[in-house]
């Protein structure tokens, strides 16, 4: 079984490339604020938003399935071959099948959700996009389940840097727009497919077993509702704005969620090392479920921090981050981070689902009231508070999100002992937020709240109730 460490040491590579691609994109914030209208920005975010809608029924969650069953299947070369050629062949022609059909029918069926922008050019490229986009993450799936962290983070920031180089030619030197923007992942998406389909050849039969496919979507199914509601989640708050206001709140709006989506970025990271790890301990009943439980709040505690930081400086860092035209994203920020902070919390509180069988079946009751959640108070308030009414409204139900698969967990998975200690995480999460407002509502200058931020981690800390021996024991295991 994989040691905490090697935990930790995976979570800081996978940690670290998602920083690095963040601290690369907030600079690269200010050029394409600079190179891009409010209108531009607002076209991206909407057509990548319907792109990661359809993006769920490319895949049918059938890469939720490898990561279930890959551990059943790897000790065994020919059955193992046989289950990736099984999911991979079955994804290819889905792929091909839905493209299709979208092309045809897009007048009837996609127009009617991108409000003043045309199909053709910006949403036919999307669409290309999306369908060649199926096998890259499924390899890099792959590697994580083989705890090949190096590897993945590799090709995981050789990839930005070639989307990120193309837009500096598509968008500063040729001046193409946000046709530029599309053109780069459509391009990088070409090649990740070549290159994964070429790296798939050497260990899959390229084959449909029916008792292996029949057994994935029993698995996987059940994780569409549950996908395409974290989609409404985080996604649909776009098309909202654009119905309601213009692609032009949308493009600010989207600016100040860059920003706050740096604590998705490290809890994804971590999250993508945990779960094969926390798979790997449950698999045995003689394992210490106790160091899931440290390891879950010592991360609280750092999203938390990360959230505080991140609300009451991202005033000062923004000014130097985007065009004065979209200064205005700052106030969604406090929202959106701490939205992402209970997302982690779900992260840690849904892993028990994912892991029994049986869960998968009603993860989809907590995201999909969720997302309806959401749905509603992006109706409710962004006539009337805009950006901020929907980055409240991405709060709101991440934080139910979390309740729910905590309340699923503790009467689904009765038997595998999974007492998580909410109240404590809560606390600190709960505690941050008021802490943030408290030091917003007084608008002290920098030396001050920088001061302020300092003596509030001590407090967030102790609150915890980690010992740092614990947090070094954490790490040495």
């Amino acid at each position: 079984m994989i040691s905490v460490k090697k935990v930790i040491k995976n979570a800081g590579i996978y940690g670290t490339v998602q920083v690095l691609q963040g601290a690369i994109g907030f600079f690269m914030l200010r050029v394409y604020t600079e190179y891009l209208t409010k209108n531009d920005y607002g076209i991206f975010s909407i057509v990548t938003s319907i792109t990661g809608f359809l993006g769920v029924f490319y895949l049918l969650g059938l890469n939720g399935a490898i990561s279930k069953y890959y551990y059943e299947y790897e000790d065994d070369e020919a059955l193992f071959k046989k289950f990736i050629g099984t999911i991979i062949t079955t994804i290819l022609m889905i792929s091909l099948i839905l493209t299709i059909f979208l092309f045809v029918t897009h007048k009837f069926i996609l127009d009617k959700f991108i409000k003043g922008i045309d199909f053709y050019p910006y949403m036919a490229i999307g669409l290309l996009t999306v369908g060649l986009s199926t096998l890259f993450p499924i390899y890099q799936s792959i590697l994580q389940m083989q705890h090949k962290a190096k590897r993945y983070a590799v090709q995981q920031f050789s990839v930005y840097l070639v989307t990120l180089l193309l837009n500096i030619v598509f968008i500063v030197v040729i001046k193409l727009g946000v046709i530029g923007q599309l053109l780069s992942p459509f391009i990088v998406s070409i090649i990740t497919f070549i290159y994964a389909f070429i790296l798939f050849t050497k260990f899959t039969k390229w084959k449909i077993d029916r008792k292996i496919i029949v057994r994935s979507m029993k698995y996987s199914m059940p994780l569409v509702p549950h996908s395409l509601a974290g989609w409404t989640s985080t996604m649909a708050d776009r098309l909202i704005l654009n119905n309601l206001k213009d692609p032009s709140v949308v493009g600010i709006y989207n600016a100040g969620y860059q920003y706050g989506n740096i604590i998705n970025m490290v809890a994804t990271a971590v999250n993508s090392s945990f779960i094969p790890w926390f798979f790997g301990i449950m698999k045995d009943s003689k394992n210490d479920k106790n160091q899931i439980y440290r390891f879950g709040t010592a991360f609280i505690l750092l999203y938390s921090l990360g959230a505080l930081w991140l609300s009451i400086l991202s005033p000062y860092i923004l000014k130097f981050m985007v065009h004065k035209s979209f200064y205005s994203a700052v106030d969604c920020i406090p929202y959106i981070a701490f939205g992402y902070v209970f997302n982690g919390v779900y992260y840690f509180f849904v892993a028990g689902l994912f892991y029994n069988e049986a869960g998968t079946k009603y993860i989809f009751i907590a995201s999909t009231v969720s997302a309806a959640v959401n749905v509603a108070l992006n109706f409710l308030l962004i006539p009337k508070y805009g950006i901020i009414g929907a980055s409240l409204a991405t709060l709101i139900s991440f934080a139910l999100s979390s309740v729910m698969v905590l309340c699923l967990s503790r009467i689904i998975n009765k038997k595998d002992d999974l007492k998580w200690n909410y109240e404590k995480i809560y606390s600190i999460v709960i505690i941050a937020m008021i802490i943030t407002g408290i030091i917003k509502k007084i608008q002290l200058n920098l030396i001050i709240n920088v001061c302020l931020l300092l003596i509030s981690t001590i407090i967030l800390y102790l609150i915890s109730g980690l010992k740092f021996k614990d947090i070094v024991n954490l790490k040495k295991k």
